[in-house]
């Protein structure tokens, strides 16, 4: 299969010269301007090469090969300048983002050296990061297994709480850095390890822990982010995982100055997702475990709160329970229509129950018309 080269210009002249003289040994493609060139990398298309001219109307050829950059990093990037450009061409390659600049009109014979080289540096880059994406992905299998069998109880912590972090990612539209966050909670209790036998059963059940294996614990976040860091491009996931037991107002670990959106927000959203999954340990109901949290509101970014609330429903301020008819009582409220033997709707569910409700249905019961009990929605209170 040809190599895909894309060439955008705004004269179309030039355009059907390049298509013409190398459609032999490229799979060449054009656009008329910077606005196509970038429509035509939106259409999910993956080029080896992009060449672009400097002088266009609207955005130049500095600012689109920028653009470009960060739509197909994996493309090699060749710009095509006018005489007297040579000043603005050079600071394009000092910054990094143009592998080689042509001047126009370009001989056919360096332009097709050009782009064999441009080719064959994009294969490079693609076959580099094919090798670091396999070892990567390797290492964090070994990790993953290695924490499996020398403590479950942290490898079962960790996929708990992959669940809530993949959901803030998907609210925030993180979906293109999404593999970080999923790092980070996948490898997040990678310090657990150095902890006693039991204590992180002791946390996952909401007892406390001894002063001894409390130490420990403070430590494990640094210790784990000190292993990652070790890992190459896993910096920005030791970070994060450094940060999991940093609380939004600058209270926690590590104690620095950090405070509120300075916190990576994948320790953000660590820090959020382990205490509720602590919470779960020490109560009966998710909604119980979440109003904990809310006891605690200032610890927890607001926006990760309001998404975790959203991820629970009605389990964040209601228990959804069979009450029978002694047990109704004010603020609760029908989860599901009240059906008389018939069918007939006698109450539509979402009415609260007040005193005259209470003597409707005790109405009904007493006719034989509906039988107790009755699903509802009890509200819950803050601290039981």
């Amino acid at each position: 299969m040809m190599d895909r080269i894309l060439f955008v210009d705004d004269e179309v002249n030039i355009l059907d010269g390049f298509r013409v003289n190398l459609r032999k040994d490229y799979q060449v493609e054009t656009a008329d301007g910077p606005e196509a060139g970038l429509a035509a990398l939106a259409g999910g298309e993956s080029y080896a090469v992009v060449v672009s001219d400097l002088r266009m109307p609207g955005m130049d050829g500095i600012e689109f090969l920028s653009r470009v950059r960060q739509q197909t990093p994996n493309a090699v990037r060749v710009m095509l300048t006018g005489h007297g450009d040579y000043a603005t061409a050079m600071e394009a390659v000092n910054r990094g983002h143009i592998f080689r600049f042509l001047e126009k009109p370009c001989p056919l014979p360096l332009l097709k050296s050009t782009l064999r080289d441009a080719v064959r540096q994009h294969k490079l880059v693609v076959a580099e990061r094919e090798l670091l994406q396999k070892t990567l992905k390797g290492t964090i299998e070994l990790i993953s297994e290695i924490i499996s069998l020398v403590n479950p109880e942290a490898f079962g912590r960790s996929q708990r709480i992959l669940r809530y972090v993949r959901y803030f990612v998907e609210q925030k539209d993180l979906r293109k850095d999404a593999w970080r966050y999923d790092l980070a909670a996948m490898l997040c209790q990678l310090g657990c390890l150095t902890l006693p036998e039991g204590a992180l059963e002791k946390i996952n059940k909401g007892r406390d822990l001894t002063p001894e294996e409390k130490q420990l614990y403070d430590m494990h976040p640094f210790i784990g982010a000190n292993l990652l860091a070790r890992i190459p491009r896993l910096d920005e996931i030791a970070r994060m995982v450094s940060y999991q037991e940093k609380g939004f107002d600058g209270s926690g670990v590590p104690h620095d100055e950090l405070q509120g959106e300075e916190i990576p927000l994948g320790g953000r959203m660590l820090k959020l997702a382990l205490d509720f999954d602590r919470e779960l340990g020490r109560h009966e109901t998710p909604g119980k475990a979440f109003l904990a949290l809310e006891e605690s509101a200032g610890l927890y970014d607001p926006e990760l709160l309001y998404y975790l609330e959203s991820l629970l429903g009605v389990e964040a301020r209601f228990a959804v329970r069979d009450a029978p008819l002694g047990e109704l009582r004010d603020g609760m409220i029908l989860y599901a229509d009240v059906l008389s033997d018939s069918g007939l709707l006698l109450v539509r569910k979402g009415i609260e129950v007040t005193s005259v409700l209470r003597n409707r249905l005790e109405s009904y019961v007493r006719m034989g018309r509906v039988a107790a009990p009755f699903k509802v929605l009890d509200p819950l209170t803050p601290g039981v």
